[in-house]
């Protein structure tokens, strides 16, 4: 079938990629029928969609993975809830909440964790829950990734509160062999990698970051860690704060840190 939905512009949508609430959505009874699409220019983030009715083309929502904002779900649906989806396998479910702004208070976007969407995978069909306040929500979890070089002491590589997340000190080791990556300009651009890394096995990305912090040997190294950071951060740019230190551990002439904010 084809939509002309008002964000995508003229979409042909197969059978195979629509998604039916038989109930509909809070404030949408009526529509039933959505499809699910990357933001533009975001293919490669997993975490986020549009599910965009394909009935109303004015109506379409963003939705997201409620893990990026600390949350872990233990959802009990009744049998007439599973029946109305079809759902008799819980592997099958898909828990997602949808994002909400509230334009007239000049808010950011925040999720809707009251709310949350269950969709049965296999036979594309869901339904939305209401979770009675108040609702307690997983404040600490851990992160880490093989993509990022292992902690090298009693520390994790990350630990994510609720919607902030904070990324240990990193050096510049090659997380595939462990050992220290050579000069300063090697360095810098590892420890932007690793940071990089880490952050993405958190569901964000160093754009969120609100606050790095920079550990050098050698201030004026200062303007090399400019040029480096500029290729990982955009506009507008996080507070920071650079510290000269006499050394570094295994040796390293850069480290950093970072806390990153989602959501």
């Amino acid at each position: 079938m084809k939509i002309d939905s008002l964000r995508f512009g003229s979409l042909d949508v197969a059978p195979d990629q629509v998604l039916e609430f038989p109930d509909g959505l809070a404030g949408f009874e009526n529509l039933h029928r959505y499809s699910l699409f990357h933001p533009e220019g975001q293919a490669d983030a997993p975490n986020f969609f549009i599910l965009q009715s394909l009935e109303d083309p004015a109506v379409a929502f963003h939705i997201a993975d409620p893990a990026r904002f600390g949350c872990d779900y233990q959802i009990a649906l009744s049998d007439e809830q599973c029946a109305a989806i079809g759902l008799t396998d819980p592997a099958d479910a898909v828990i997602a909440v949808m994002l909400i702004k509230d334009i007239t208070a000049g808010l950011p976007m925040s999720a809707g964790l009251y709310g949350p969407l269950i969709i049965n995978s296999r036979t594309r069909r869901g339904l939305q829950v209401q979770i009675p306040r108040p609702f307690p929500m997983p404040r600490r979890q851990i992160v880490s990734t093989a993509m990022a070089p292992a902690a090298i002491g009693p520390y994790s590589q990350a630990v994510r509160a609720g919607s902030t997340v904070y990324l240990s000190g990193q050096i510049g080791l090659d997380p595939a062999t462990m050992q220290m990556v050579e000069g300063i300009d090697a360095q810098i651009v590892r420890v932007f990698e690793n940071l990089k890394a880490v952050a993405a096995a958190a569901g964000a990305t160093l754009n969120d970051a609100v606050r790095i912090t920079i550990y050098l040997t050698d201030l004026t190294n200062f303007a090399k860690v400019n040029d480096v950071m500029a290729q990982y951060v955009a506009e507008p740019y996080p507070a920071r704060a650079a510290v000269g230190v006499k050394e570094l551990p295994r040796g390293a002439l850069v480290e950093a840190d970072a806390i990153l904010v989602v959501g």
